[in-house]
């Protein structure tokens, strides 16, 4: 795309300042087919360093391990280190790049060229403030409007209704939805309406900044009975959304409340040492059944209580499961 070169030509001069020749690198024509048809490559010098630049040709969204596939095929070929370029990437997948550590660039909008140490954002000329992260029953919130797919404003009586908090938690929760500028929030007559976005997509990306774990704690247990009110989680429950191998000890969760009410009515053998368990039952701070797909959490919950696992296996499982999410 020669209006693409030319927006990162102009790009690397307005942050970097400096003037760069993109050039056709005569080893090109080695790749694979896919990469040709794929991308236009340029070879550029940066900061006294050498780059293959893979500007993409088409609009068509690739994966960010797709993408990392590709920058290792082509930098271990041609011996040089490689950039890939789009128009727009969402945030959501930049996250998982930068996570990679794969440099790409967004003329306009990013640079992130780890071997160079730089990473420039558009949004880093505005001024920060601090995140504010939800508590339980909000993130509760934000999660029943990902997985029911609302289209019409609701109210705390309903959100209570539906997600067995009282009233005023889901005042409250509204409170902080509305600080956080996640959804629209309004009176109409005597009653408050909070409208949300209705592309789940950009709320899921909006909002995640605001979500955590849902996991409380780990319990290590001999053995599970069939009637407690458990969903499959972590690595368990991964495996039935993507091409992982289940683990060997399975993973369950509950909520704090139930764990409670679980302790009092089962004699259940606690396991000190985690190699010794049969199961682990991981300890929410919500209540897993809430959006359970059957006996298994939600994706987006799901992804919550793993993003914090560097381990490329999980990582590659966890995209291909937020990819086949029907938003």
């Amino acid at each position: 795309m020669k209006d693409l070169a030319n927006r990162l030509r102009r790009y690397l001069l307005d942050t970097l300042g400096i003037t760069v020749t993109l050039s056709k690198p005569a080893s090109v024509g080695s790749l694979p087919f896919f990469l040709q048809d794929n991308y236009d490559m340029f070879q550029v010098r940066l900061l006294n360093e050498d780059f293959i630049v893979l500007v993409s040709r088409n609009d068509s969204k690739l994966t960010p391990a797709t993408i990392h596939k590709h920058i290792d095929i082509v930098s271990q070929q041609l011996k040089m280190k490689a950039v890939f370029v789009h128009s727009t990437i969402s945030s959501f997948n930049r996250k998982r790049l930068i996570e990679r550590k794969v440099p790409f660039v967004i003329p306009g909008n990013q640079m992130y060229l780890p071997d160079l140490g730089i990473d420039l954002r558009e949004y880093f000329i505005k001024k920060r403030s601090k995140t504010v992260i939800l508590g339980p029953s909000t993130q509760a919130v934000i999660l029943y409007a990902f997985t029911r797919k609302m289209t019409e404003p609701v109210t705390p009586t309903q959100l209570a209704k539906e997600l067995g908090y009282s009233r005023m938690t889901m005042t409250r929760s509204l409170d902080e939805i509305e600080s956080a500028e996640l959804a629209e929030v309004s009176i109409t007559g005597r009653k408050r309406l909070v409208y949300f976005d209705k592309n789940r997509r950009n709320l899921w990306e909006k909002a995640l900044p605001h979500l955590r774990s849902p996991v409380k704690g780990n319990v290590w247990l001999k053995a599970l009975i069939d009637e407690l009110p458990v969903c499959q989680a972590s690595l368990t429950a991964l495996a039935c959304y993507s091409m992982l191998t289940p683990p060997q000890k399975q993973v369950y969760a509950a909520s704090a409340k139930d764990w409670k009410a679980i302790k009092r009515k089962y004699s259940l053998e606690i396991i000190s040492y985690p190699d010794e368990a049969g199961y682990e039952l991981e300890v929410w701070s919500y209540s897993p059944g809430l959006f359970a797909n059957g006996k298994i959490v939600d994706p987006f919950s799901l992804y919550l209580s793993l993003r914090d696992i560097k381990d490329e296996r999980v990582e590659s499982a966890m995209e291909e499961m937020m990819e086949s999410v029907e938003w």
